[in-house]
């Protein structure tokens, strides 16, 4: 078979085991870096480059050792008519839409050069899809959790399997927590940063917040106490609604 290409080489390690007639056992080297040589190698295929790119694009790891420069000029290499990755960065783009295929114009002081704009920019799911970091893994959990409360929703929601088919549809590296974390230690961290930055907009406010009350009694002849805090914008920081019952409700 034929050799592959250089930019696949420095992502894996290949072995002499033969996997079948043509093609040898191979793994991945952000794999073995992160994880270890024993783990590492728990996951393995063949040496081809669709069976090594396929790997790639699902590799938390291959996405941790590797900039978008670089992953977009290796998931290029199973374009059609595509020998090489275009080694010119470009710094001005025009673009032209004909009815047969879109090119891009790459012009620079010294160069004029004219490519196939899906070679060197590789398939569509290369920009939809990619994987979480910690900041973004942050809001995603605080999202899914004013999601349960605004629809009124048991935690248990996100253990059921058709909740994990569509956000696996979304998006593969969006992992839904388990129930418990959910209202667990995701519960605790966005509440406490829903107090951090109510203390911070309370000590920056430039005029100072008011704090106002009112109580009256229900259809059911329950007497109640509301609370609000307000900023000097007249943007609520702080709901209380407390019940003869002493049940409490409270809303950020």
């Amino acid at each position: 078979m034929p050799p592959l290409p250089s930019l696949l080489n420095q992502y894996i390690v290949r072995t002499d085991i033969k996997v079948n007639k043509s093609n040898l056992k191979t793994f991945c080297k952000p794999c073995i870096e992160v994880l270890g040589e024993e783990e590492g190698q728990k996951i393995s295929f063949p040496n081809k480059k669709d069976r090594i790119i396929q790997h790639f694009k699902k590799c938390d790891n291959f996405f941790a050792k590797t900039n978008e420069e670089e992953r977009e000029k290796i998931f290029a290499i199973l374009q059609p008519n595509n020998n090489d990755v275009p080694s010119i960065i470009p710094q001005k783009r025009s673009y032209s839409i004909s009815s047969q295929t879109s090119q891009v114009s790459l012009a620079s002081s010294s160069s004029h050069k004219v490519i196939n704009r899906s070679s060197y920019y590789g398939p569509m799911d290369n920009y939809i899809v990619r994987s979480l970091s910690k900041e973004d893994l942050q809001k995603f959990h605080m999202l899914l959790l004013r999601l349960t409360v605004s629809c009124g929703w048991a935690l248990s929601w996100v253990n059921k399997p058709e909740a994990k088919e569509l956000f696996d549809f979304l998006n593969p590296f969006l992992k839904l927590p388990d129930r418990r974390v959910l209202g667990g230690d995701i519960l605790k961290q966005v509440v406490a940063d829903s107090d951090k930055a109510m203390e911070t907009a309370i000590k920056e406010d430039p005029v100072g917040v008011t704090l106002t009350f009112d109580g009256w009694t229900n259809v059911k002849n329950e007497q109640l106490l509301g609370t609000v805090l307000l900023a000097s914008n007249g943007k609520p920081l702080y709901r209380n609604f407390k019940f003869s019952s002493d049940i409490i409700l409270i809303s950020f």
